[in-house]
Protein backbone atom coordinates (compact mmCIF):
# COMPACT_ATOMS: atom_id res chain seq x y z
CA UNK A 1 0.00 0.00 0.00
CA UNK A 2 1.60 3.39 -0.62
CA UNK A 3 1.91 5.60 2.11
CA UNK A 4 -0.48 8.23 0.81
CA UNK A 5 -2.96 5.51 0.98
CA UNK A 6 -1.81 4.44 4.70
CA UNK A 7 -2.03 8.11 5.71
CA UNK A 8 -5.62 8.30 4.24
CA UNK A 9 -7.28 5.01 5.71
CA UNK A 10 -9.74 6.69 8.47
CA UNK A 11 -10.44 5.15 12.21
CA UNK A 12 -12.49 5.93 14.88
CA UNK A 13 -11.05 7.14 18.36
CA UNK A 14 -12.17 8.14 21.47
CA UNK A 15 -9.02 9.24 23.40
CA UNK A 16 -5.43 10.03 23.18
CA UNK A 17 -3.16 10.23 26.40
CA UNK A 18 0.19 12.45 25.16
CA UNK A 19 2.10 10.83 28.33
CA UNK A 20 1.32 7.52 29.30
CA UNK A 21 3.71 5.71 31.52
CA UNK A 22 2.10 2.01 32.03
CA UNK A 23 1.14 1.28 28.21
CA UNK A 24 5.14 0.00 27.76
CA UNK A 25 8.20 1.07 28.43
CA UNK A 26 8.91 4.98 28.32
CA UNK A 27 6.64 8.05 27.98
CA UNK A 28 4.44 7.01 25.16
CA UNK A 29 1.64 8.46 23.00
CA UNK A 30 -1.18 5.89 24.01
CA UNK A 31 -4.19 5.90 21.35
CA UNK A 32 -7.32 4.77 22.59
CA UNK A 33 -9.33 3.28 19.38
CA UNK A 34 -12.94 2.77 19.41
CA UNK A 35 -15.24 -0.45 19.45
CA UNK A 36 -14.63 -3.55 21.40
CA UNK A 37 -16.04 -7.18 20.63
CA UNK A 38 -15.64 -8.37 24.65
CA UNK A 39 -18.01 -7.20 26.76
CA UNK A 40 -16.29 -8.00 29.91
CA UNK A 41 -18.50 -7.15 33.33
CA UNK A 42 -16.02 -4.98 34.60
CA UNK A 43 -14.51 -2.97 31.75
CA UNK A 44 -12.19 0.08 33.08
CA UNK A 45 -13.45 1.81 29.55
CA UNK A 46 -17.74 1.18 28.89
CA UNK A 47 -16.86 4.17 26.66
CA UNK A 48 -15.14 2.32 24.66
CA UNK A 49 -16.88 -0.83 23.60
CA UNK A 50 -19.35 0.90 21.32
CA UNK A 51 -18.30 0.92 17.48
CA UNK A 52 -19.77 4.20 17.05
CA UNK A 53 -19.16 7.89 18.71
CA UNK A 54 -21.60 8.09 22.12
CA UNK A 55 -22.74 10.79 23.66
CA UNK A 56 -21.21 11.03 27.64
CA UNK A 57 -22.37 12.69 30.19
CA UNK A 58 -20.42 14.53 33.38
CA UNK A 59 -22.74 14.99 36.13
CA UNK A 60 -20.07 16.97 38.77
CA UNK A 61 -20.57 19.72 35.69
CA UNK A 62 -24.21 19.62 35.14
CA UNK A 63 -25.85 22.95 36.19
CA UNK A 64 -28.96 21.78 34.52
CA UNK A 65 -29.26 25.11 32.56
CA UNK A 66 -31.24 23.48 30.23
CA UNK A 67 -29.47 24.75 27.18
CA UNK A 68 -28.96 21.14 25.91
CA UNK A 69 -33.01 20.49 26.09
CA UNK A 70 -33.57 23.45 24.17
CA UNK A 71 -30.71 22.79 21.28
CA UNK A 72 -32.06 18.95 20.71
CA UNK A 73 -33.79 18.97 17.18
CA UNK A 74 -35.09 15.84 18.10
CA UNK A 75 -36.78 16.42 21.25
CA UNK A 76 -34.86 13.71 23.21
CA UNK A 77 -34.15 15.72 26.37
CA UNK A 78 -36.53 17.18 29.24
CA UNK A 79 -36.12 19.59 31.88
CA UNK A 80 -37.73 16.71 34.06
CA UNK A 81 -34.90 14.07 32.97
CA UNK A 82 -31.95 16.32 31.78
CA UNK A 83 -29.56 13.60 32.30
CA UNK A 84 -31.20 11.08 29.79
CA UNK A 85 -31.27 10.70 26.61
CA UNK A 86 -32.79 8.11 24.32
CA UNK A 87 -29.88 7.11 22.15
CA UNK A 88 -31.68 4.52 20.22
CA UNK A 89 -32.72 8.18 18.38
CA UNK A 90 -30.03 10.12 18.91
CA UNK A 91 -27.98 11.17 15.60
CA UNK A 92 -25.25 12.43 16.99
CA UNK A 93 -25.79 15.88 15.50
CA UNK A 94 -23.52 17.22 18.35
CA UNK A 95 -26.43 20.44 19.05
CA UNK A 96 -26.07 19.69 22.94
CA UNK A 97 -22.64 19.42 23.09
CA UNK A 98 -22.16 22.34 21.23
CA UNK A 99 -24.44 24.94 23.90
CA UNK A 100 -23.33 23.22 27.02
CA UNK A 101 -21.19 26.04 28.37
CA UNK A 102 -20.37 23.78 31.37
CA UNK A 103 -18.87 21.19 29.12
CA UNK A 104 -20.80 18.48 31.38
CA UNK A 105 -21.90 16.83 27.33
CA UNK A 106 -18.99 15.44 25.11
CA UNK A 107 -19.28 13.02 22.08
CA UNK A 108 -16.88 10.18 22.74
CA UNK A 109 -15.61 8.88 19.24
CA UNK A 110 -14.46 10.94 16.50
CA UNK A 111 -13.00 9.91 13.27
CA UNK A 112 -9.53 10.53 11.99
CA UNK A 113 -6.99 9.49 9.79
CA UNK A 114 -3.80 7.37 10.42
CA UNK A 115 -1.92 10.13 9.04
CA UNK A 116 -3.12 12.71 11.07
CA UNK A 117 -2.44 9.89 14.23
CA UNK A 118 0.67 9.59 13.40
CA UNK A 119 2.17 13.20 12.51
CA UNK A 120 1.37 13.30 15.98
CA UNK A 121 3.35 10.69 17.38
CA UNK A 122 6.35 12.02 15.09
CA UNK A 123 6.10 15.52 16.37
CA UNK A 124 6.43 13.88 20.03
CA UNK A 125 9.96 11.81 18.63
CA UNK A 126 12.50 13.66 21.04
CA UNK A 127 10.52 12.68 24.28
CA UNK A 128 10.39 9.04 22.87
CA UNK A 129 14.00 8.78 22.24
CA UNK A 130 15.08 10.25 25.54
CA UNK A 131 12.92 7.58 27.71
CA UNK A 132 13.13 4.92 25.65
CA UNK A 133 9.11 5.48 24.34
CA UNK A 134 6.89 5.43 21.54
CA UNK A 135 3.10 5.01 20.32
CA UNK A 136 0.51 2.81 22.05
CA UNK A 137 -2.79 1.30 20.46
CA UNK A 138 -5.45 0.02 22.84
CA UNK A 139 -9.03 0.23 23.08
CA UNK A 140 -11.11 -0.74 23.05
CA UNK A 141 -9.34 -3.32 20.81
CA UNK A 142 -6.95 -2.57 17.85
CA UNK A 143 -7.75 -5.68 16.21
CA UNK A 144 -11.36 -4.46 15.48
CA UNK A 145 -10.03 -1.53 13.30
CA UNK A 146 -7.34 -4.15 11.52
CA UNK A 147 -6.34 -1.46 8.49
CA UNK A 148 -6.29 1.72 10.64
CA UNK A 149 -4.32 -0.22 13.13
CA UNK A 150 -1.78 -1.48 10.95
CA UNK A 151 -2.02 1.84 8.95
CA UNK A 152 -0.71 3.77 12.45
CA UNK A 153 1.82 0.81 12.84
CA UNK A 154 3.28 0.76 9.44
CA UNK A 155 3.53 4.38 9.75
CA UNK A 156 4.90 4.95 12.83
CA UNK A 157 7.46 1.84 12.13
CA UNK A 158 8.88 4.11 9.03
CA UNK A 159 9.60 6.68 11.73
CA UNK A 160 11.50 4.48 13.87
CA UNK A 161 9.12 4.84 16.43
CA UNK A 162 8.70 1.68 18.83
CA UNK A 163 5.45 0.60 18.84
CA UNK A 164 3.05 -1.35 20.98
CA UNK A 165 -0.47 -3.11 20.79
CA UNK A 166 -2.75 -4.11 23.59
CA UNK A 167 -4.99 -6.53 22.69
CA UNK A 168 -7.56 -9.03 24.14
CA UNK A 169 -6.30 -11.81 21.54
CA UNK A 170 -10.30 -11.86 20.43
CA UNK A 171 -10.25 -11.63 16.33
CA UNK A 172 -8.92 -13.87 13.07
CA UNK A 173 -5.43 -14.99 13.43
CA UNK A 174 -4.13 -13.22 10.22
CA UNK A 175 -5.25 -9.98 12.03
CA UNK A 176 -2.55 -10.14 14.67
CA UNK A 177 0.11 -12.13 12.39
CA UNK A 178 0.25 -9.02 10.18
CA UNK A 179 0.19 -6.65 13.20
CA UNK A 180 3.11 -8.65 14.41
CA UNK A 181 5.15 -7.35 11.15
CA UNK A 182 4.58 -3.67 12.84
CA UNK A 183 5.01 -3.91 16.96
CA UNK A 184 7.66 -4.29 18.60
CA UNK A 185 5.54 -5.21 22.12
CA UNK A 186 2.47 -6.89 22.84
CA UNK A 187 0.67 -6.48 25.66
CA UNK A 188 -1.29 -9.31 25.73
CA UNK A 189 -4.68 -9.26 27.95
CA UNK A 190 -5.71 -13.00 29.94
CA UNK A 191 -9.01 -12.66 31.98
CA UNK A 192 -9.56 -15.91 33.25
CA UNK A 193 -8.16 -19.90 32.75
CA UNK A 194 -11.49 -21.01 32.95
CA UNK A 195 -13.31 -21.60 29.50
CA UNK A 196 -16.99 -21.12 31.32
CA UNK A 197 -16.02 -18.42 33.51
CA UNK A 198 -14.00 -16.38 30.59
CA UNK A 199 -17.38 -16.98 28.55
CA UNK A 200 -19.59 -15.73 32.08
CA UNK A 201 -17.60 -12.87 32.65
CA UNK A 202 -16.44 -11.28 29.25
CA UNK A 203 -19.01 -12.62 26.98
CA UNK A 204 -16.65 -14.47 24.28
CA UNK A 205 -15.02 -18.04 24.18
CA UNK A 206 -11.50 -18.10 25.87
CA UNK A 207 -10.07 -20.64 23.20
CA UNK A 208 -9.46 -18.37 20.26
CA UNK A 209 -7.44 -16.05 22.29
CA UNK A 210 -5.37 -18.69 23.65
CA UNK A 211 -4.74 -20.16 20.51
CA UNK A 212 -3.74 -16.86 19.05
CA UNK A 213 -1.62 -16.13 22.06
CA UNK A 214 0.29 -19.62 21.22
CA UNK A 215 1.09 -18.43 17.39
CA UNK A 216 2.10 -15.33 18.31
CA UNK A 217 4.80 -16.27 21.11
CA UNK A 218 5.67 -18.73 18.60
CA UNK A 219 6.48 -16.50 16.13
CA UNK A 220 8.96 -15.16 17.49
CA UNK A 221 6.80 -11.94 18.72
CA UNK A 222 7.75 -10.15 22.12
CA UNK A 223 4.64 -10.10 24.42
CA UNK A 224 3.90 -9.70 28.12
CA UNK A 225 0.96 -10.94 29.54
CA UNK A 226 -1.58 -8.74 31.40
CA UNK A 227 -3.99 -9.64 34.09
CA UNK A 228 -6.69 -7.11 34.98
CA UNK A 229 -7.02 -8.63 39.11
CA UNK A 230 -10.92 -8.02 39.74
CA UNK A 231 -12.25 -8.57 43.20
CA UNK A 232 -14.11 -11.63 43.56
CA UNK A 233 -14.00 -12.49 39.49
CA UNK A 234 -10.56 -13.46 39.24
CA UNK A 235 -8.59 -12.09 41.65
CA UNK A 236 -8.26 -15.50 43.85
CA UNK A 237 -5.06 -17.30 44.17
CA UNK A 238 -5.68 -20.61 42.77
CA UNK A 239 -7.16 -18.35 39.75
CA UNK A 240 -4.32 -16.22 38.89
CA UNK A 241 -2.15 -19.48 39.64
CA UNK A 242 -4.00 -20.83 36.57
CA UNK A 243 -3.90 -17.83 34.75
CA UNK A 244 0.51 -18.53 34.82
CA UNK A 245 0.48 -22.09 34.13
CA UNK A 246 -2.03 -21.27 31.05
CA UNK A 247 0.91 -18.35 29.78
CA UNK A 248 3.48 -21.07 30.19
CA UNK A 249 1.77 -23.47 28.06
CA UNK A 250 0.91 -20.81 25.40
CA UNK A 251 4.75 -19.90 25.58
CA UNK A 252 4.86 -16.70 27.38
CA UNK A 253 7.20 -15.80 30.21
CA UNK A 254 6.23 -12.42 31.46
CA UNK A 255 3.57 -11.76 32.98
CA UNK A 256 2.52 -8.70 35.13
CA UNK A 257 -0.56 -8.23 37.29
CA UNK A 258 -2.98 -5.33 37.29
CA UNK A 259 -4.87 -4.16 40.61
CA UNK A 260 -8.24 -2.95 40.30
CA UNK A 261 -9.30 0.29 39.68
CA UNK A 262 -12.16 1.52 41.59
CA UNK A 263 -12.61 4.84 39.62
CA UNK A 264 -13.74 3.10 36.90
CA UNK A 265 -17.42 3.08 38.61
CA UNK A 266 -17.48 6.71 37.65
CA UNK A 267 -17.47 6.01 33.99
CA UNK A 268 -20.82 4.45 33.82
CA UNK A 269 -22.03 7.37 35.48
CA UNK A 270 -21.07 9.16 32.13
CA UNK A 271 -23.23 6.51 30.32
CA UNK A 272 -25.95 6.68 32.58
CA UNK A 273 -25.07 2.85 33.46
CA UNK A 274 -25.41 1.19 36.66
CA UNK A 275 -21.73 0.13 37.86
CA UNK A 276 -21.45 -3.92 37.26
CA UNK A 277 -19.58 -3.50 40.55
CA UNK A 278 -20.08 -1.26 42.92
CA UNK A 279 -18.87 -2.58 46.56
CA UNK A 280 -15.14 -3.69 44.91
CA UNK A 281 -12.39 -2.23 45.99
CA UNK A 282 -8.43 -1.75 45.16
CA UNK A 283 -6.49 -4.78 46.09
CA UNK A 284 -4.12 -4.57 49.33
CA UNK A 285 -0.18 -4.66 48.04
CA UNK A 286 -0.04 -7.59 50.03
Amino acid sequence: MADADLRATPGLLFAVDQTAIHDGPGLRMTVYLKGCPLGCLWCHSPESIGFGPEVVWYSQRCVACGACVDACPEGLRSMDAVTSCDRTRCRLCGACVDVCRARALEVKGCLTTAGEVADEVVRLTPFFRRSGGGLTLTGGEPTAQPEFSHAILTLCRAASIHTVVETTGFCAWQILERLATVTDLFLYDLKHADPDAHLRFCGVPLAPIVENLARLTSSGADVIIRVPLIPGCNDAPEVIAALGRLALECGATKLSLLPFNPATGGKYSWLQRPNPLPSATKQSPS
